[in-house]
């Protein structure tokens, strides 16, 4: 049988499904531990059967339940790890930009979606990129360093240097997007 730990690490499942999982192979067992078997036409064998099946539910449920505490701790242990590594980034150099220039270019390196600094027509767009799609792009940069092994501030601290020797060029590259968003900006400033 497998243990709890290679179940853990088999499988995609979170800690809630291992437990799930463990409850219901118990109710399976609580409904044949309740049958009277003296009350059914079995043979000793078939009784010895059900007994042994019984046994054997108790285990598995006792291995799912186990692979339910160690998936709880590992998913206690990444949560933290998360907010740390967030309130790293809060802290760090990429929260603190705040020109469109800078704040694009971060967008074009890190995000999943960096298309969207092509699709700014309105300056409901260029403020959803300059805030929500910005935000986004920084928790992308939290996920990364929690995947990290070990202390988090060199990467952090490598992730800016490598941004900013690639800057001059991304500001290059974005010029005439980065001139589109803060003309659509302007013509907001002009309405007011």
């Amino acid at each position: 049988m497998r243990t709890a730990q290679k179940i853990v690490d088999q499988s995609y499942y979170n800690a809630k499904d291992h437990k799930d999982k463990g409850l219901s192979i118990k109710r399976a067992r609580t409904i044949l531990a309740k049958l009277n078997l003296d009350e059914l036409d079995m043979s000793v064998k078939e009784k010895a059967t059900i007994t042994t099946a019984i046994a054997t539910l108790d285990q598995v449920a006792e291995t799912f339940m186990k692979a339910h505490k160690i998936k709880a701790k590992q998913e206690k242990l990444r949560d933290e790890r998360r907010a740390a590594a967030k309130k790293l980034v809060l802290a760090s150099d990429f929260a603190k930009l705040s020109f469109v220039k800078d704040k694009v270019a971060l967008i074009s390196t890190e995000s999943f979606l960096r298309s969207q600094i092509h699709d700014v027509k309105t300056v409901f767009d260029a403020k959803y990129l300059l805030s929500r799609t910005f935000d986004s792009t920084l928790d992308e940069i939290s996920y990364s360093l929690t995947q990290q092994i070990g202390d988090m501030n060199e990467p952090l601290a490598n992730a800016w240097k490598k941004f900013q020797e690639k800057l001059p060029e991304l500001y290059v590259k974005h010029a005439v997007v980065v001139a589109n968003i803060e003309n659509i900006l302007a013509t907001e400033t002009k309405k007011i």
